[in-house]
């Protein structure tokens, strides 16, 4: 199955339903969305973009990413999202990675493009030559593409090193739509809003996701709590995601209490640590499902999930499975194995490796990471995780995180998750830094709530943990560098211990 099927049928079956809504600027039924979309399919094609090309996209959120995303499948060409929030030297590299046939953005980032020498002609989304491509003759070869042609290329996020371009197949991202849509229990009726930028891999792949039976997808230009909950209230939203950052934001607001959240269902969080004190916050004032999981840009993101009832039993006494991403979703296979290959037994830790239709087709232009990650149909993620017994899956870690003290292996979550129960910590995370005695020491940096102080945190980890897994030394910040999606960036934590 390709994505451009599930638009041919949402088109046939719903073609008055909105299929896609701006918060405060255009819209588009299924039927229109279908129309414009294989308009720009025939200009772009006139304009040079064949089989296998790339086009790239820089804007905000808009309906240009689901234009460009979906018209460019049924070209069988695939779409190059750019982070808006990235280096010129940064895209640079992209760019000259990927080579787009052509690269579609909104000011001011078509003038920036330019700029740096984008390949390829650099497109004005708000100009008159895009109105053209939007007004040419519908494309008619309906057939042209195949499930096994790359759809989607997402660069990550280079938190670990030089970014990788993540080859994602129309089959795998119509695969990911179809397993959503059971593990998160979609309906016809349900309106899913973005609040995150659509050129990430967990909003992004929603853009096909929610293709699966003609839900309608709700996009906010920018985050913030008004803004959110003026959405949820206009477009009677009953799914969202929301990253932990945002989360707390929401919660804290002055004006949660009085918003209209009513026709909320299920809130999906996560997409980088979440601390339980703020998840039981969440799931008493919220009133309505939760939903978390494990996954990565190079399986279309969603491996695991921990559903609502799993949060109403960590309610009702296992509090314990908070600090877990869930079980396997359907159409997903994980095993655990050590560093020999060889399965790793319950509780032990291991490296995730995935099994799935929704594996990505390779790395572009990069064979030996390719070859390094995809061994014998299996994806190895390079994170590492235990599992118990009832199949919950707790991440412990990246393996590039892991410490190595005195010869023991030492995860930073465990010692982040103690560090969370402390009423004074807001965030913390977990670095290594080099010892000449032990190898390497843990460091705690911690975002500390209003008017706390560090005074305490070595006791309370010296009650909770091994003597070895105590940081070495807590320091305080105001603020976490992170990823847009939220994720804490360990390598500049590094940095500034390596810098003394």
């Amino acid at each position: 199955m390709r994505i451009v099927d599930l638009l041919e049928r949402d088109a046939a079956l719903y073609p008055e339903r909105t299929a896609v809504a701006v918060a405060g600027g255009p819209s588009a039924s299924f039927g229109e969305l279908h129309d414009r979309v294989l308009r720009l399919a025939s200009g772009l094609e006139d304009a040079g973009v064949g089989t296998g090309d790339r086009v790239a996209l820089m804007a905000d959120n808009g309906l240009v990413f689901f234009d460009v995303y979906l018209a460019v499948a049924y070209l069988g060409a695939a779409a190059v999202p750019l982070n808006t929030q990235l280096t010129d030297p940064e895209l640079s590299f992209i760019l000259s990675n990927a080579e787009p046939a052509l690269t579609v953005a909104t000011p001011p980032y078509a003038e920036r493009l330019k700029a740096i020498g984008a390949t390829g002609p650099v497109i004005d989304a708000d100009g008159d030559f895009y109105a053209s491509l939007l007004a040419s003759e519908p494309f008619a070869d309906l057939d042209r593409s195949t499930e096994h042609d790359t759809a989607l290329i997402i660069y990550t996020s280079g938190t670990t090193g030089q970014p990788k371009g993540v080859c994602l197949t129309q089959r795998g991202l119509a695969f990911n739509g179809l397993t959503m849509a059971l593990v998160q229990r979609f309906r016809p009726d349900d309106v899913f809003l973005s609040t995150t930028p659509l050129y990430h891999a967990a909003t992004g792949t929603r853009v096909c996701s929610m293709l699966a039976d003609g839900q309608t997808h709700v996009v906010l230009r920018s985050f913030s709590p008004e803004s959110f909950f003026a959405a949820v209230a206009e477009h009677r939203v009953t799914i969202s995601i929301l990253v932990p950052a945002q989360l707390r934001r929401i919660l804290d607001h002055p004006g949660f209490a009085e918003a209209d959240l009513s026709s909320l269902r299920l809130i999906v969080y996560g997409a980088a640590p979440t601390a339980g004190p703020l998840i039981k916050q969440a799931y008493e004032r919220f009133g309505c499902g939760l939903y978390q999981g494990y996954g990565i840009s190079e399986c279309v993101t969603n491996l695991t999930g921990l559903l609502p009832e799993d949060h109403d039993l960590a309610m009702a006494g296992r509090p314990e499975l908070l600090d877990s991403c869930g079980r396997v979703v359907p159409g997903v296979r994980i095993e655990l194995h050590d560093d020999n290959g060889v399965l790793a037994a319950p509780g032990e830790v291991g490296e995730i490796w995935v099994k799935s239709e929704k594996v990505m087709a390779g790395y572009w232009r990069n064979p030996d990471q390719t070859a390094e990650a995809l061994v014998d149909g299996w994806l190895r993620t390079g994170d590492l995780g235990r599992m118990d017994a009832h199949g919950y899956l707790y991440i412990v870690g990246r393996s590039k995180d892991m410490l190595i003290s005195g010869g023991v292996n030492i995860y930073p979550s465990e010692i982040e998750a103690v560090l969370y129960d402390h009423p004074a910590v807001a965030e913390a995370a977990v670095v290594a830094r080099p010892d000449p005695e032990w190898g390497e020491r843990p460091v705690a940096f911690v975002e500390l709530r209003p008017e706390e102080s560090l005074d305490g945190l070595a006791d309370w980890c010296r009650q909770r943990l091994a003597k070895i897994k105590v940081p070495d030394e807590f320091i305080a910040v105001d603020s976490f560098p992170r990823t847009v999606t939220g994720k804490i960036r360990k390598v500049e934590l590094r940095e500034h211990l390596a810098a003394g």
